[in-house]
């Protein structure tokens, strides 16, 4: 799917979601959409206490923002007219400062207000990870609660980490990196090379990535201008791409996820002027009308399996599917198969229940594109051929 008009696309699926317009069985996911769309993408920065995760978040927002001392569990960093931070305290008392002058003997939690551009698309959430093995369960198990990008912070990743993150969700893992933190100590140490291979071992099927960063060396040079070399030699500038270009990702996927909603209303191109990929694999729309119902379930199924065969020889030839692109050619294939069964669900009723069923496969396929996995990709040939298989059924019945 092509997004030209993001603000546009955010604009008709705010209005759908407060007049109510989405059919019933999509105004949960509809809201759930909308509040990722009208949030800031969070970044959640984690690890055990001494990880270098301050240094990280400073990195990335491009200066040294966050001094608090050591002992809170979560910071959260978000956009604010004006530099404040709010202090929480386990008993429930909260009282905001200046930063100059914040106090947080005690605090459990930390919400920091920036007067910085970039935290209005991007904010972060640093998770220091309790010392009790319970409490640490608790927090891995719900990362969901503090991001949708992950960084995990270490400077060894020893077994005891390597066992930690084992128990993460594979979901989680799929929009995670590793970050190697106070490589300049490995550097010195004359360690790094070696150091580096042994973690890529350890988290290769576990993160996205592996990024060493000479954290301080990463700062200095995002205090200058001129020393874009060393940002680029400190590790800085890969790991600050990588991050964005999943925010970029997560928010892409928002924005397909909203478009589905909106074609549910009739709206999308000739709606909204955007303009939208007409794939190679769309089910054919016009048809006949009064067409034998044996004649139409048979020729969706030959459409329906066409396609699938299609997407399934590129997820067998070996290499790494385009998820991004298999999940789209999937909607829009379930899309046009379910614009067809709605123009003969007037006058036949095994085609509106068929019709029924194809609005459930564009549901599933809307949480798949969350994933935007190999994995999700290959879910998605699957509603496909289930549907196939289904609408066999009923031909034959």
């Amino acid at each position: 799917m092509m997004h030209t008009q993001p603000d546009q696309i955010i604009g008709e699926l705010q209005s759908a979601v407060q007049n109510g317009l989405l059919p019933t069985r999509h105004r949960a996911h509809g809201t759930a959409v909308l509040a990722h769309l009208t949030a800031p993408v969070r970044v959640a920065v984690l690890g055990r206490p001494n990880g270098g995760k301050t240094c990280v978040v400073n990195m990335l927002l491009g200066g040294n923002y966050i001094r608090l001392p050591q002992g809170l569990e979560f910071i959260e960093v978000i956009y604010g007219p004006a530099a404040q931070v709010t202090l929480n305290w386990p008993d429930g008392e909260a009282q905001r400062y200046e930063m100059a002058a914040a106090k947080p003997d005690g605090a459990q939690h930390a919400m920091i207000e920036l007067p910085l551009e970039a935290l209005k698309t991007t904010a972060y959430c640093e998770v220091s990870l309790p010392a009790e093995p319970v409490r640490q369960q608790d927090v891995l198990q719900n990362l969901r609660a503090f991001g949708q990008v992950f960084l995990w912070c270490s400077e060894a990743f020893d077994t005891e980490e390597q066992a930690l993150w084992q128990s993460v969700p594979d979901e989680i893992k799929d929009h995670s990196f590793l970050v190697m933190t106070k490589a300049d100590r490995q550097i010195m140490k004359g360690e790094l090379a070696e150091r580096r291979a042994a973690l890529e071992l350890a988290a290769a099927d576990a993160f996205l990535g592996l990024h060493p960063v000479a954290t301080l060396h990463a700062l200095k040079a995002q205090a200058d201008a001129d020393q874009s070399a060393l940002w680029d030699a400190s590790g800085g500038r890969g790991l600050a791409e990588a991050v964005q270009a999943q925010v970029r990702r997560g928010r892409a996927a928002d924005l397909d996820q909203a478009e589905v909603l909106l074609a549910q209303l009739g709206k999308g191109v000739q709606a909204g002027g955007r303009a939208t990929e007409t794939p190679a694999l769309a089910v054919q729309t016009a048809v006949t009308p009064n067409t034998d119902e044996t004649t139409l379930m048979g020729r969706l199924q030959d459409q329906l399996q066409t396609a699938a065969q299609e997407m399934l020889a590129d997820l067998d030839t070996g290499k790494i599917p385009n998820a991004d692109g298999l999940l789209s050619r999937c909607s829009a294939t379930l899309r046009a198969l379910t614009q067809t069964l709605t123009q003969e669900a007037a006058q036949d009723a095994e085609a509106a229940e068929m019709l029924a069923d194809a609005q459930d496969g564009e549901e599933t396929l809307m949480l798949l594109q969350v994933e935007q996995s190999p994995t999700a990709a290959a879910d998605a040939v699957v509603v496909l051929l289930q549907l196939k298989k289904e609408m066999g059924a009923r031909a034959t019945a």
